[in-house]
């Protein structure tokens, strides 16, 4: 099928402070790609924001919501230092329109970097 990107938000809080960080997403639907993140700025595009995000602080991941449309990638795995950790996002069950999705609750230590990569 041909690939079509999406845009979408993470949602992490500190653990330390509260502070809620907002976190724009690129995905562009390729098997085995990184999404872009953003570092501070709007969305990212295909070639703008970086292939990871990083805090001054301990952080959870609590929500993500992602827009529906995706066709080649179903899931995205989460990775820490680019490594590989047990933590798979469902794009179809954190679609941005279900006012019922799950809750997360993954921590990272203070400037750990986080990415994800898009799996079918």
């Amino acid at each position: 099928m041909a690939a079509t990107p999406k845009t979408g938000v993470l949602i992490f809080q500190g653990q330390k402070t509260g502070t809620v960080y907002e976190v724009p997403l690129y995905n562009a639907d390729v098997n085995g790609t990184l999404c872009r993140l953003s570092v501070g700025g709007a969305t990212p595009g295909a070639s703008g924001g970086a292939d990871y995000v990083k805090f001054g602080e301990r952080v959870k991941l609590i929500d993500a919501g992602f827009v529906t449309g995706i066709v080649d990638t179903a899931n995205l795995l989460i990775m820490t230092d680019y490594k590989v950790t047990p933590y798979v996002l469902n794009w179809a069950v954190h679609v941005n329109t279900l006012a019922t999705r799950p809750p997360i609750n993954i921590g990272f230590e203070k400037g750990t970097q986080i990415s994800f990569q898009q799996l079918t």
